[in-house]
């Protein structure tokens, strides 16, 4: 066979190829026009155009150059937070710079829930076998929680503080109010503060959360840090509504305890306790350091 009667037999081989590889490609655009989220999956359009998942996923992947991509689920803004959140963002930068040094002294603190369970991301977590185990995990419905508060700065992070009461048969865990949060800063933070010599020059970060803005706890933080030191909501630097990305203990500090505690794979809410404790206290001062830097 010639070199041209060749080339003209391999293109009507490929031809189908190349055919088949035009749908998927528009499939995927028509897909993406439609939904929600402007994306697609393999198996819409592989069930929209009766192919194989196997030959869709090639012509994605190696053809059209589309990567599968994990969701992630991101606090909701409502439209005047743009303005707020950009507002704040061109404060902080101001402010950093006349003083490059001046995030080192912001208190960043937070309240988070801890379940005993773990609460496991299945989705990272594999079990490698010659056949399918079929392996569950129960959780129950209800599973025992701790409520954590925590602060850090770029140079130290304070112990972690648990929301709960005295019950008949020991601590329970509570919700918190304004009073509780008053009597924290009372009765822990602000003598953890002072013990370390810093009040003074500590700024004061909470979000807008109602329990924060109470007068009781106000009162508190203006007179333990005055109007100027103080970034919240009803605060002259305001802090920026539904805006927990912008917080380190957010987007760095939580996920990575709870990582850490999950792996301990404890049984009571004591040794629990104890493991968030613990693996608080062994962070670093250069990964505080590093965590604060990452918003200059």
């Amino acid at each position: 066979m010639g070199g041209s009667a060749f080339g003209k037999l391999m293109l009507k081989l490929k031809s189908p190829l190349k055919i088949m590889e035009k749908k998927v490609a528009l499939q995927v655009e028509e897909d993406k026009s439609s939904n929600v989220l402007a994306s697609t999956s393999v198996s819409r359009v592989a069930e929209a155009l009766d192919l194989p998942r196997s030959t869709v996923q090639k012509i994605m992947r190696n053809i059209i150059r589309y990567y599968p991509y994990k969701l992630q689920f991101v606090q909701e803004l409502l439209p005047h937070d743009f303005e707020t959140r950009h507002l704040f963002s061109l404060q902080f930068l101001a402010r950093l710079k006349v003083d490059p040094e001046w995030p080192w002294n912001i208190l960043w603190t937070d309240e988070a829930h801890f379940h005993l369970d773990g609460s496991v991301n299945t989705h990272n977590c594999r079990i490698w076998e010659t056949d399918n185990p079929h392996s569950t995990l129960r959780v129950p419905l209800h599973s025992p929680k701790v409520t954590v508060w925590c602060g850090f700065s770029a140079s130290f992070i304070l112990s972690p503080y648990f929301l709960e009461e005295l019950g008949a048969g020991g601590p329970v865990t509570c919700s918190i109010t304004g009073q509780r949060y008053a009597s924290l800063l009372r009765n822990k933070i602000i003598p953890d503060l002072q013990a370390r010599q810093c009040l003074s020059r500590i700024i004061f970060m909470q979000d807008g959360a109602p329990p924060h803005i109470t007068r009781c706890v106000t009162d508190v933080l203006k007179h333990h840090f005055a109007e100027e030191r103080v970034i919240s909501r009803q605060f002259r630097h305001l802090w920026p509504p539904r805006s927990p990305d912008l917080n380190p203990c957010d987007f760095c500090l939580w996920e990575h305890l709870k990582q850490l505690v999950s792996c301990d794979q404890l049984k009571t809410l004591p040794d629990f306790k104890d493991s968030i404790s613990r693996h608080v206290l062994n962070i670093s001062q250069n990964t505080l350091r590093s965590k604060v830097n990452m918003l200059s």
